[in-house]
């Protein structure tokens, strides 16, 4: 955490291992959500001719082209139906977990009466929040191999999914550009841990 940095420029020269690329996101892959459901797709862009379309879209920012991989981290709204997110997660746990056809029902009803009892704007904005998770994780996953990261809000999503040709209910929520640092590292400022944290004992 030390060593890291929000790096806004990339050696252009240097390229992540497609191994190490992989682990790392191998390690985002496993991290948590609520309940479990990974309302998530993690879209990586290494191609060199897509960034450059993407670049408009992403308010003109060097990391986009000067990247190594940028990753964008989707929320997935299509969570209810037979082929929806929770459909198709109940029945995974019902078989790795050796799951009654009783207890994966009320599993089911548990997890849909949560996306109901919801507005449609809240749901899409609870699944939103989810992927900033797997978004940290890969950021520390990179620092723990020496590779350099930035995450990113500047985006027009809805121009982004265009252009990455995304169904409508996958929504680019945040973006990680990843590679190795061509710059250096400014001075960490933080508050004070006094300030930040505050024990209840």
């Amino acid at each position: 955490m030390e060593w890291r940095f929000a790096s806004k420029h990339f050696d252009q020269n240097k390229q992540i291992p497609e191994a190490e690329l992989k682990e790392i996101l191998e390690a985002t892959r496993l991290a948590p959500s609520s309940n479990g459901l990974q309302a998530w797709k993690f879209v990586v862009v290494t191609n060199a001719e897509l960034r450059l379309k993407l670049l408009p879209v992403c308010f003109n920012q060097s990391q986009i082209t000067e990247a190594s991989a940028l990753v964008f981290f989707c929320a997935r709204t299509d969570l209810m139906g037979e082929n929806g997110v929770i459909n198709r997660w109940v029945q995974l746990t019902k078989k790795e977990q050796n799951r009654t056809d009783e207890e994966a029902a009320k599993y089911k009803v548990y997890l849909e009466e949560g996306i109901t009892r919801r507005s449609e704007s809240d749901s899409v904005n609870w699944v939103q929040k989810q992927v900033y998770i797997p978004a940290q994780v890969l950021i520390l996953a990179a620092a723990d191999k020496g590779i350099d990261s930035c995450p990113m809000e500047g985006f027009i999503p809805d121009e982004v999914a265009k252009v990455l040709e995304l169904p409508e209910y996958i929504k680019p929520t945040v973006l990680v550009s990843l590679g190795f640092r061509n710059m250096e590292q400014p001075k960490k400022v933080r508050f004070a841990f006094e300030e930040i944290v505050e024990f209840r004992n």
